[in-house]
């Protein structure tokens, strides 16, 4: 199935009910689409099951909380995920799946509460990189034209920051960018965490800025059984360029080793090593058990 075809006949979920995308409707005076008042999260699904549910729900929860908007109750998540899945003929193939909870519509200021928030989700194909992709390695930018906001610990939809980094990391001829918090030290990339190797020794970086990553928090698990532990450290630009390999890390992609930063190439992207622990993480979420 091309993506245009999926776009042709996929089925959402939204507020209670599965449909035909292009009959999803949502008010225009929706809070998410007028300030990006929301949040959402991105899975990885593989043979009609998603990878570590409760970690994204426990994240969606807690940074709904932030902004003063609870998580629907009763909402069988589960099955709602599985059915979605099947119902986009998903079920043998990798998907992406989000889910997405707006304030709806209100004309009050501030973060007023609703009784009835906008509840999305939503699935489609998902082509992973190939493995020639991770042999090359992902080209990294550093974007210098700002600083990550506030509300960079949660998946807001207001995306427009991260939507302006990766466009100023392609339009340098790189593939993802690194953001800075307003201290100038490093936060994760427009789509990741960063996860560093520097004098043999492993670390991520520390900000108040940048989102708790699912991925980042597994793979360190998996690393520190096998005797690698990963410090958390503040840093600054100067200190990625040290660096002797640097990955990226997100629900959908697993690991994606560094080959370039700002044009000069990685000593040691270690692009077999990331192989062999992308392998481990998905299949552990793959493990997991039911809610």
């Amino acid at each position: 199935m091309c993506p245009d075809d999926h776009e042709t006949s996929a089925i959402v979920y939204l507020n209670g009910r599965f449909l035909p995308l292009d009959e999803a409707r949502i008010s225009p005076l929706d809070r998410g689409f007028l300030y990006g008042d929301g949040i959402f999260t991105t899975m990885r699904a593989e043979k009609g099951c998603c990878l570590y549910v409760k970690d994204h729900l426990d994240r969606l929860e807690q940074s709904l909380m932030e902004i003063r908007l609870p998580l629907p109750s009763g909402v069988e998540w589960e099955a709602i995920l599985a059915d979605l899945l099947l119902r986009n003929r998903l079920e043998q193939r990798v998907g992406a799946v989000k889910i997405v909870v707006s304030r709806g519509a209100s004309a009050l200021p501030g973060l007023p509460d609703v009784s009835r928030p906008t509840v999305v989700l939503y699935a489609r194909p998902y082509e992973p990189p190939p493995s020639s992709a991770h042999q090359t390695g992902y080209r990294l930018h550093v974007f210098r034209d700002g600083f990550s906001p506030p509300f960079s610990r949660m998946k807001s939809l207001n995306y427009l920051f991260c939507l302006m980094a990766r466009q100023a990391a392609l339009d340098a001829g790189a593939d993802e960018a690194v953001v800075l918090d307003a201290q100038g030290r490093i936060a994760e990339t427009a789509a990741g965490s960063l996860l560093l190797r520097s004098g043999g020794k492993w670390w991520t970086p520390r900000s108040d800025y940048q989102l708790p990553g699912i991925t980042l928090r597994h793979v360190m698990k998996i690393m520190e059984e096998t005797g690698r532990q990963v410090t958390r450290r503040f840093a600054d630009a100067a200190d990625l360029f040290s660096a002797e390999t640097i990955w990226v890390l997100n629900s959908l992609i697993g690991i994606a080793p560094v080959s370039q930063l700002d044009h000069r190439q990685l000593k040691e992207p270690l692009q077999e090593e990331a192989c062999r622990l992308r392998a481990e993480f998905f299949a552990r979420g793959r493990q997991r058990g039911p809610l």
